[in-house]
């Protein structure tokens, strides 16, 4: 059941709502964290222009999570058709 989470990012208090408070909290604080780097970083910057760059950071490191276990599920795929093909030719042997 959703619930009302409070959190704060770059010192602003944001109520959600979460079905998961521990990974909404998680989630803010991890905003807030990259929001912050990049304030230091581009102190000139405005908070909008450093929210657009921290959402396509986090939109990038998830492309390259997608991609990431998109590659691992092709590996997993080839070695079981690999295994399998090896059973199928030591059962023909036998």
């Amino acid at each position: 059941m959703a619930q009302t989470v409070k959190v704060t990012i770059l010192g602003t208090e944001y109520p959600l709502r979460s079905n998961d408070e521990a990974l909404t909290m998680q989630l803010a604080a991890d905003v807030d964290e990259q929001l912050r780097e990049f304030q230091q970083k581009l102190p000139s910057q405005s908070t909008t222009t450093l929210a657009v760059l921290t959402a396509l950071n986090f939109a990038e490191q998830e492309a390259h999570a997608h991609e990431d276990e998109r590659r691992e599920l092709e590996r997993v795929a080839l070695e079981i058709e690999t295994i399998s093909e090896m059973l199928e030719q030591a059962m023909e042997e036998k």
